[in-house]
């Protein structure tokens, strides 16, 4: 508004008016303004403030530049209020749209985090540890290394649950996580495989190297202090262990470490059992 009244009171108007640029150039100012206008759910956002204004830049730019089409203004006018503010306008834009690109990488990043992750432990959730096992299965096949497998289940945990509520067990199965967590080394993952089942993964470990760590589990997991209100002195745990042999694929290793922990639970818990 403040231009068009300048224009209208100190500059002679171009008889030749340029209608194409007149129309181009005003239809650039209002999607700017439109831009500037549209982005209030964005507020809170580290990039808000640089769109918003660059946005504003522009729209005064481009808005300078059509009425440029009806009267004809001197070089200092041009490089002030049109070049100058498109520049820092697009700046800021610049900014602006470079900050949400990492933004919303960044919450990309969060939210696939999130689908492979259990809550309450930390740990893979059942889909994230599969994928983990499908790539610890190439690795095994490109490196021509074995590869294990170990299925944990705490023994009667539902009488530990039935004692001291689900929020105490909870609290259980999210320390038992950060035991497990600490034990697994570089080749090695573990996620939770479903309710009180925890899976392991061991790249280049053989069977008795991987029943051995299966029985440094059961010690950790014996080891974990529990209430005294429970009738029991510790939580115990039973675990199936298996080889994944040359071909085969590793789905139908994990069956056999499954049908292995079922052997363990049978036979009076509380032991590793491998096939």
């Amino acid at each position: 508004m403040v231009f068009t009244v300048y224009d209208l009171l100190y500059l002679e108007p171009i008889l030749d008016i340029r209608v194409f640029n007149l129309v181009i150039e005003m239809s650039f100012a209002v999607m700017s303004l439109t831009l500037f206008l549209s982005i209030d759910s964005l507020k809170g956002k580290t990039f808000y403030y640089f769109l918003s204004a660059g946005f504003y830049l522009i729209y005064l730019s481009m808005l300078v530049d059509g009425l440029d089409q009806l009267h004809l203004h001197n070089e200092f006018y041009t490089a002030v209020w049109e070049k100058t503010t498109l520049l820092f306008g697009f700046t800021f834009v610049f900014i602006g749209v470079k900050n949400w690109i990492v933004d919303h990488a960044k919450l990309n990043k969060e939210l696939e985090l999130q689908a492979i992750t259990d809550e309450l432990t930390g740990l893979y959730n059942r889909r994230g540890i599969l994928k983990k096992f499908e790539i610890l299965n190439e690795l095994a096949i490109q490196r021509h290394k074995t590869l294990s497998f170990i299925i944990t289940d705490l023994d009667d945990f539902k009488i530990y649950n039935d004692a001291m509520g689900h929020l105490s067990g909870d609290e259980f199965l999210a320390e038992l996580g950060n035991t497990l967590y600490q034990m697994v080394g570089d080749d090695q993952v573990i996620g939770r495989w479903g309710g009180e089942e925890f899976a392991v993964g061991m790249l280049g470990s053989d069977l008795n190297e991987a029943l051995l760590f299966a029985e440094q589990i059961r010690a950790a997991v014996v080891n974990i202090p529990i209430p005294d209100a429970i009738d029991k002195q510790s939580v115990t745990a039973s675990l199936g262990v298996a080889q994944k042999m040359p071909q085969e694929p590793f789905m139908l290793a994990l069956k056999r470490a499954d049908r292995s922990l079922y052997v363990a639970k049978q036979k009076g818990k509380n032991q590793s059992i491998a096939n």
